[in-house]
C-alpha cells in the first residue's frame, strides 16, 4: 500500500465520513495505525521542525516500517540539535520518494488530509492520547451558586491559552490540544528558573507585544499560528509574553488530576514569580470577592476598560482534564469553536473568493449544531482562504454569535454567526453540550 498515496486521496474528498470509511477499510494496516498515531500523539515530539535537504536516489530503499522506528531517536532525545537533524536526513534519504513524504508528515504532526485525533479514534479506540486540558465552564446560574465566597476573580485573557512543560530543565510549549509551539527559546530562562529543577506545567496564556502595548487578538493570534506552523522569526519570538494561572506537577498533569486546592496552587505561582526576575512571564491580574454581586461589578468594569470578561474560581478547586465547574466563565460576547466541512464560493463581489464556511460543533448522541458563516472576513482574508480552500476542511475556526437557535429545518444553528480567526491550537470542536 503507497501510504502517501492513501493520504493524498484522503485530502481530496473533504468528507470526513469517506476519510473513516477509506480508514476503516485498512483498519488492520499496522504501518498506516503507527504513522497516525505517532502524527497526532500529542505527547510524542520530535523537535524538528524544518526537514532537512536530502535525495533519495539509490538502488534500494529500505522498509518504510523499521526506518519510522528509527524517528524513537529524535522522540527520545537520544539524538538532538545538528546530529538530530542528520539523523533524519539519513532517514528520510533511506525510503523511497513516496515513503519519504510519509515521513515528513510524522515529523510536522500533521498528516495533511483532514484526518485529526478525534476522526483517528472513531477508527481505532483510544488510538491517540487526548491531550490533558481543564476549561471553565460557561456561566451558568446553578454553577454561580455552588462556587463558594470568598472565591477568586481573575481577568478573561485575550490571547493563545498554552502550556509550557519544563522537564528535566528543558522547556517545551504545547497549545491546549498538545500541538508544539516553536517559540524559538524566547521564554525558556525563565520558565527553568520557575521550576526551581522541578519538573512541571506551567498554565496560562500568551500574548504578543508591541512599542504601542499588547497586540488585539486577531493580530496577537496571527503571530502566534506562526510559532504553531513553526515559521515565526527570532522578532517576533522577542515579543512574545505569558502570563500565567496555573502551576502543575507534571506527573499529575499526564495523570489528568491534582487534588491541591487552587489557592495554594495560585499562592505558589505568585511566590515564584515574585522570587524569579522574569522579565516576559507575568500572573494574571486576580482579585478577591466576597459574593457575587462584587465579581458582577468587577466584570462590567473590566468589559468597560477593553478586556474580554472575567473567569471565577472557587480557592478550594482541584485541577483535572475535565470542564471544571469550580471556575465560571463570564463573557460579553457568546463565543465557540467549530469544525470548517465545506466551503463554499461567494457569489456578486465575492465570485472566485470565499463566500461561506459551513462549519459544525462535536456531536453528542448523534445530534450537532451546524451553520454557515460568511460575515467577519475581509477581502484580504476571502482571497487568501479560497486560495486554500482544500486544507480548510477539518481546521477549527472560532465563530461569535448571538445566540443559539433552530433555523427553518428544525437544526441547531447559530444567530448572526461571524468569523473570528483560525484556531491553528486546536484540532477539536466545542461539543453541542457546551454552546450556550
Amino acid at each position: 500500500m503507497n501510504l502517501n498515496n492513501f493520504f493524498n486521496d484522503l485530502a481530496a474528498n473533504s468528507s470526513r465520513n469517506y476519510k473513516i470509511e477509506q480508514l476503516e477499510k485498512n483498519k488492520n494496516n499496522e504501518i498506516l495505525k503507527e504513522v497516525i498515531r505517532l502524527a497526532l500523539d500529542p505527547f510524542t515530539q520530535f523537535y524538528i521542525r524544518k526537514i532537512p535537504a536530502y535525495v533519495t536516489s539509490r538502488p534500494v530503499w529500505r522498509p518504510l516500517d523499521i526506518m519510522i522506528k528509527e524517528l524513537s531517536k529524535l522522540s527520545t532525545r537520544q539524538v538532538t540539535g545538528n546530529a538530530g537533524i542528520e539523523h533524519l536526513k539519513q532517514v528520510l534519504s533511506s525510503v523511497s520518494p513516496d515513503d519519504a513524504k510519509v515521513i515528513e508528515r510524522i515529523i510536522a504532526k500533521d498528516l495533511k488530509c483532514g484526518v485529526q485525533v478525534s476522526t483517528a479514534n472513531a477508527v481505532w479506540t483510544g488510538l491517540v492520547s487526548e491531550y490533558p486540558t481543564m476549561l471553565c465552564s460557561q456561566y451558568e446560574k446553578k454553577l454561580v451558586d455552588k462556587i463558594k465566597f470568598p472565591a477568586m476573580v481573575q481577568t478573561k485573557m485575550d490571547g493563545m491559552r498554552f502550556n509550557a512543560i519544563v522537564r528535566s530543565g528543558k522547556v517545551e510549549y504545547r497549545s491546549r490540544n498538545g500541538k508544539e509551539i516553536n517559540l524559538l527559546g524566547n521564554l525558556d530562562d525563565d520558565f527553568v528558573r520557575l521550576s526551581n529543577g522541578r519538573d512541571f506545567v506551567f498554565d496560562g496564556e500568551l500574548l504578543v507585544d508591541s512599542t504601542s502595548g499588547l497586540l488585539d487578538r486577531q493580530t496577537g493570534n496571527g503571530i502566534l499560528n506562526k510559532a504553531v506552523k513553526g515559521t515565526i522569526t527570532e522578532e517576533e519570538a522577542k515579543c512574545v509574553r505569558a502570563t500565567l494561572w496555573d502551576m502543575i506537577p507534571f506527573e499529575d498533569f499526564q495523570k489528568g488530576k491534582f487534588e491541591l486546592p487552587y489557592y495554594i496552587r495560585h499562592g505558589g505561582l505568585m511566590i515564584s514569580l515574585a522570587a524569579n526576575s522574569c522579565t516576559k512571564v507575568g500572573l494574571v491580574d486576580t482579585w478577591e470577592v466576597n459574593n457575587l454581586e462584587e465579581a458582577q461589578e468587577l466584570f462590567q468594569e473590566l468589559l468597560q476598560s477593553g478586556q474580554e470578561g472575567i473567569i471565577l474560581k472557587d480557592k478550594s478547586g482541584i485541577w483535572e482534564d475535565k470542564r471544571s465547574k469550580s471556575q465560571i466563565k463570564f463573557k460579553g460576547e457568546l463565543e465557540c469553536d467549530l469544525e470548517i466541512l465545506e466551503v463554499e464560493e461567494g457569489t456578486g463581489k465575492y465570485a472566485g473568493r470565499l463566500g461561506a464556511i459551513v462549519c459544525s460543533s462535536r456531536s453528542e448522541d448523534g445530534k450537532r449544531l451546524t451553520v454557515a458563516v460568511g460575515s467577519g472576513f475581509n477581502d484580504a482574508q476571502r482571497d487568501n482562504l479560497w486560495s486554500i480552500r482544500d486544507s480548510l476542511i477539518g481546521k477549527i475556526v472560532a465563530v461569535k454569535y448571538n445566540e443559539r437557535i433552530k433555523n427553518k429545518q428544525g437544526e441547531e444553528s447559530l444567530f448572526l454567526p461571524i468569523f473570528v480567526e483560525l484556531r491553528e491550537d486546536k484540532d477539536s470542536a466545542d461539543s453541542i453540550g457546551d454552546i450556550k
